[in-house]
């Protein structure tokens, strides 16, 4: 219940996300919860929306603890479907939006999934899985269900919610499993953390299958009882128009997106009514963030640090530290972190290692995948693979334990694009590497080495091949052939080696 002498800021939701849901649907049945396009839907009507939704489940065949696969663009019928799936006691798993197909319908079988809902954009990718399909972009779908919402299950806070994908997009399928405790609570941090209420909105400018979308956005709105508005897919004009034309206070997105909104002609009308700005996925370079303190001195500038195993948020870097803006800060509240060496002893400051956390809102397992789940938690520590030190009491982020390539928040496993390289004919070895860039962190390249007297394919058909087997931007830019690759003592290829002299080559052209 909300006391009436209890200020706005002061008042988060507790419980699960439906249960701040039906908090607002109470409260403030009127206020806009949800926009997208012309459509919005005020507490009350997302509420009546998601449960009718969530009781036309069971019609589908979905029952408690099935898993549902959710993918589409940033619509209202997206936010109101993975909302219901929850409602209705079964786990949703929202899925990228650039798998191919053969990988998508591997996706669904991994999770043995129920029931597949799509929207018209990409009902393409659903044409090869063997599992019941259903649009959710059609009249007369699930969404206008109206079956009685009194069937509706109660949520148990430990019971499990979603599942969410990491590098599953470009290697074995790793999925998160994150209870309704964890995940209300990863939103409720933010909540915290910036300090918002019912008087904030957001506009989710990343696909909604990622953990800002549905995390540190919609849930965390959902809680506050803000709005979230949604913008279908981004387009740099759209989303400086959609920015100038709401009441947006909170903005949040990588780097990179952040970068494109800054340098457009408009930027000033984007940022006009935002009091916070929260980055975060990939560093920011230190030129940017000082550009946007300088220029928009009134924003509160936030740079988090999270894992999908954890819910999104692991530390945050506050106005106060502003100082340090390399720095990913301290770690969020209720979240404990150790930067430890291989054999789990704590280092001495300074020093780099691996950073371990723990905390309510980490994963509960890999699905399907128990011994992967007890090599990263070990004695309730999620180890990050995540290299670390600490200083001045925050922490810096020395990089990665393996050579994952970041590109723009994509992780991009050099390893399987590796093998997908050494499958084309002629190809006897492949070296991918991400090298530097302004905007997106890293692109990512390729060097092959062909078989002794083989020819490899021209480069434009490597990548047309390649862009069959994999997501877009896990499609090596530049395809390169050497004759040999350097090689360690081992006799393994040595990727930074490769990496330098990849840089001199192309400074020689």
């Amino acid at each position: 219940m909300i006391a009436t002498t209890r200020q706005p800021e002061a008042v988060i939701a507790d419980g699960t996300l439906l249960d701040g849901l039906r908090l607002w649907a109470r409260s403030t049945p009127d206020t806009p919860a949800l926009t997208e396009g012309g459509t919005t839907l005020g507490y009350r009507a997302l509420l009546d929306a998601v449960e009718r939704a969530a009781a036309a489940l069971p019609e589908r065949g979905v029952r408690a603890g099935d898993r549902v696969i959710l993918v589409g663009e940033n619509t209202w019928q997206w936010a109101v479907a993975y909302l219901a799936v929850m409602a209705a006691g079964a786990i949703v798993v929202p899925a990228n939006t650039r798998l191919s197909p053969a990988q998508f319908a591997a996706q669904a079988e991994f999770v043995d999934a129920r029931l597949v809902l799509v929207d018209e954009r990409f009902a393409s990718l659903a044409e090869g899985v063997e599992r019941r399909v259903e649009r959710i972009d059609l009249p007369g779908s699930f969404l206008d269900g109206t079956s009685a919402a009194g069937e509706l299950p109660a949520l148990e806070l430990d019971a499990p919610a979603l599942i969410s994908f990491t590098s599953g997009t470009t290697g074995t399928p790793k999925g998160a499993l994150l209870t309704h405790r964890a995940l209300a609570e990863g939103s409720r941090v933010f909540a915290r953390v910036l300090g918002t209420s019912r008087d904030d909105s957001t506009v989710v400018l990343v696909p909604m299958f990622h953990n800002t979308g549905f995390v540190d956005q919609l849930g965390h709105m959902i809680l506050v009882g803000g709005e979230t508005v949604l913008l279908r897919s981004f387009r740099t004009q759209a989303a400086v128009d959609e920015l100038a034309r709401r009441q947006v206070t909170y903005i949040t997105a990588v780097p990179s997106i952040i970068r494109l909104v800054m340098t457009h002609e408009q930027a000033d009308r984007a940022f006009a009514r935002a009091r916070s700005v929260l980055y975060g996925g990939s560093p920011m370079p230190e030129a940017w963030s000082n550009e946007l303190a300088e220029r928009w001195p009134a924003l509160r500038l936030f740079h988090g640090y999270g894992l999908t195993e954890f819910t999104s948020a692991v530390s945050f870097l506050t106005p106060d530290r502003a100082a340090n803006r390399e720095s990913v800060g301290s770690p969020a509240p209720g979240v404990e972190v150790r930067i430890v060496d291989p054999d789990g002893v704590d280092v001495a400051d300074g020093a780099t290692g691996e950073l371990i956390a723990r905390g309510p809102t980490m994963m509960s397992q890999y699905w399907g995948a128990p011994e992967l789940t007890a090599r990263k938690i070990v004695d309730g520590w999620l180890w990050t693979g995540d290299l670390a030190h600490r200083a001045d009491g925050l922490l810096f982020l020395d990089g990665r334990v393996d050579d994952v390539i970041n590109r723009g928040g994509e992780k991009v496993l050099p390893a399987f694009v590796e093998s997908k390289l050494s499958e084309i004919p002629g190809v006897a070895e492949a070296c991918v590497f991400g090298l530097d860039d302004p905007i997106l962190q890293s692109r990512v390249h390729a060097v092959v080495r062909p078989r002794d007297g083989e020819t490899v394919p021209a480069e434009a058909d490597i990548r047309a091949r390649l862009a069959e087997q994999l997501p877009d931007y896990a499609v090596p830019e530049t395809v390169r052939v050497w004759d040999d690759l350097p090689r360690g003592a081992s006799g393994k290829v040595d990727r930074r080696a490769v990496v330098a002299k990849r840089k001199q080559e192309g400074e020689a052209r």
